[in-house]
């Protein structure tokens, strides 16, 4: 990815980021969500194992852990994002079983005045008896080669949860059994999604 590029992606969110100032590790999290699907040298092995079905399903075919790099000017940092293929044919349903377990989102990041947003939900209990809150990022993409709904957690400082064996032996399942749980034909998401989406494109 050109570096001139990848400026002109972070300034448009500059305002945004401004407001996180009290958590520079935090920014520097966002700022590699917002820009990492710009980034074209992700990890996608064996992507046609993953090609989804014509048919609509509610399983899932296949899930992965993917590893993004991000190099700063003393640090290389490294997070995870968990990827489930193909489920209901939609990359946003990552974004549908938080809205449908916990409502609206705190914040819309919209990377490079893109139609769909990164949605996060912030200070998030998830388990009894764990006082632990955690940031999710929903994301997805969706292709002619591939459809999948991801997520990726943080701590309120920018740490990766994904990164503990322990969260993420617990994280995974969670969100699975979120998706099998789910109504797909519910429309509370989409309608309220659909709704912000038209209106920040309209600006």
């Amino acid at each position: 990815m050109k570096i001139k590029t990848y400026h002109l992606i972070l300034s448009n969110i500059i305002d945004y980021l401004m407001l996180l100032k009290h958590f520079p590790k935090l920014k520097v999290i966002l700022y590699v969500i917002i820009t990492m699907m710009m980034i074209t040298c992700k990890t996608k092995s064996n992507v046609s194992d993953r090609k989804c079905p014509s048919y609509v399903s509610k399983s899932i075919k296949n899930i992965a852990i993917d590893k993004f790099k991000y190099i700063t000017n003393t640090d290389t940092l490294s997070f995870n994002e968990v990827k489930f293929y193909c489920v209901n044919n939609t990359a946003l349903y990552t974004k549908k079983v938080m809205f449908d377990k916990f409502g609206k989102w705190s914040k819309e990041i919209y990377p490079n005045n893109e139609m769909h947003p990164i949605l996060l939900w912030e200070n998030l209990k998830l388990f009894e008896k764990d006082s632990t809150t955690f940031t999710i990022a929903t994301l997805g993409d969706e292709s002619f080669k591939t459809i999948y709904a991801s997520f990726m957690v943080f701590d309120s400082i920018g740490n990766d949860f994904l990164s503990d064996i322990n969260y993420k032996e617990k994280l995974i399942p969670y969100f699975e059994d979120l998706i099998k749980k789910s109504n797909p034909k519910r429309p509370d998401f989409y309608d309220i999604y659909w709704k912000a989406v038209e209106l920040e494109n309209r600006k």
